[in-house]
């Protein structure tokens, strides 16, 4: 499934501004790093004795790392701004400026981050067989899969959730 074919099974487009910003920090933010560090953890081990599982977990070790980095700017930057958008919007109020002009530059990084990412995790997908283990895998072998395709799932929300809905409120009340 890719970022276009995703449709979210929540109204995420009825949600204010700060409850969709709590909502990626508290749970995709969170589930990132928790979840993610421990299905790294265990596709390595995995990929110790699957050597077809090496470059899907490589691919994925990447993915963490680079998330991480993606989320603390999001946490420390842009997140913060756009909650200081929504609480001057509601209280009828101006905001002051970003501190480099506008927040359209680094919107535009982290949706560039967002497509590497869904582009690593389709390759993923190729690699594992679109999440499929071999005939005769073990239980490990399926669960891994499985909570792989669950991540990349929660992924495509997380970047559907900011690409269409926070960024482009921020950009318009900013």
């Amino acid at each position: 499934m890719s970022q276009k074919e995703f449709k979210p099974a929540i109204p995420f487009d009825t949600w204010d501004l700060d409850l969709l910003v709590d909502y990626v920090l508290k749970f995709h933010h969170r589930n990132t790093r928790k979840y993610g560090e421990e299905l790294l953890g265990r596709l390595t081990t995995l990929a110790a004795g699957h050597p077809e599982l090496e470059r899907a977990a490589d691919h994925f070790r990447n993915s963490m790392a680079d998330l991480d980095v993606h989320c603390q700017k999001e946490e420390n930057v842009l997140f913060p701004f756009i909650l200081e958008l929504y609480r001057a919007a509601e209280l009828g109020r101006e905001h002051a400026p970003f501190h480099c002009g506008t927040i359209q530059y680094p919107v535009n990084a982290m949706m560039a981050d967002h497509s590497d990412e869904i582009e690593r995790h389709e390759r993923i997908a190729v690699l594992t067989n679109d999440y499929t283990a071999p005939e005769g895998a073990g239980p490990e072998y399926v669960r891994v899969l499985a909570d792989l395709r669950r991540f990349r799932d929660y992924l495509l929300e997380h970047v559907y959730v900011e690409n269409m809905v926070i960024f482009p409120r921020a950009l318009a009340l900013e």
